[in-house]
C-alpha cells in the first residue's frame, strides 16, 4: 500500500471515529454492537476519555428497543464536544411507553441511563421514535 492510500484509509477511519452508525434491523448481538462502537470511538481517543458509561447506555437503549419496540432501525453515536450523543431509532410511534422505572417496577435500565447521562429523552421522528442520551466521556454527573 502506498502512502496516499494509507493516508486516505486513516483519514476515513478518523472521520468515522467521530460518528458511528449501526444498522439494527437484523437484531445483531449486543456484544457485536458494543464492539463495533468501541472500535470506532477509541481510535484516536484522548487517554482521559472513558467509554464504559456509553457502552452501558448503548446496551440498555438497544436492549430496550429489541425487547419493547417494533422494527428497530439504527443506533447512531456522535461526538459532541466532550460528550457522546447516543440515539436508537425504531418504527414504533408510541413515545409515551418510554419511561424510567419506578421503585418496585423492576425496570432499572432507564434509571441507569439517567444516572450515566447528562440528559436523556425520546422524540417522535419519521413515523417512529428515537430514544437518546447525552453521555459524558470524561466527567460523570454527580448522583442526585
Amino acid at each position: 500500500m502506498d502512502f496516499d492510500e494509507e493516508l486516505a484509509r486513516l483519514t476515513r477511519k478518523l472521520a468515522g471515529a467521530a460518528e458511528v452508525r449501526v444498522a439494527l434491523g437484523g437484531l445483531p448481538d449486543l456484544r457485536e454492537v458494543r464492539s463495533q462502537v468501541a472500535e470506532s470511538l477509541t481510535f484516536g481517543a484522548c487517554p482521559d476519555d472513558r467509554f464504559g458509561g456509553v457502552l452501558l447506555v448503548i446496551d440498555e437503549l438497544v436492549g430496550n428497543a429489541y425487547r419493547h419496540a417494533t422494527a428497530v432501525r439504527e443506533l447512531h453515536v456522535a461526538r459532541t464536544g466532550e460528550n457522546l450523543l447516543v440515539e436508537v431509532g425504531d418504527r414504533d410511534p408510541d413515545v409515551t411507553s418510554v419511561r424510567a422505572g419506578h421503585p418496585g417496577s423492576g425496570r432499572y435500565g432507564l434509571r441507569l441511563v439517567g444516572q450515566l447521562s447528562l440528559e436523556w429523552g425520546v422524540r417522535a421522528e419519521g413515523g417512529g421514535k428515537v430514544v437518546w442520551a447525552l453521555v459524558p466521556m470524561r466527567i460523570f454527573p454527580a448522583a442526585p
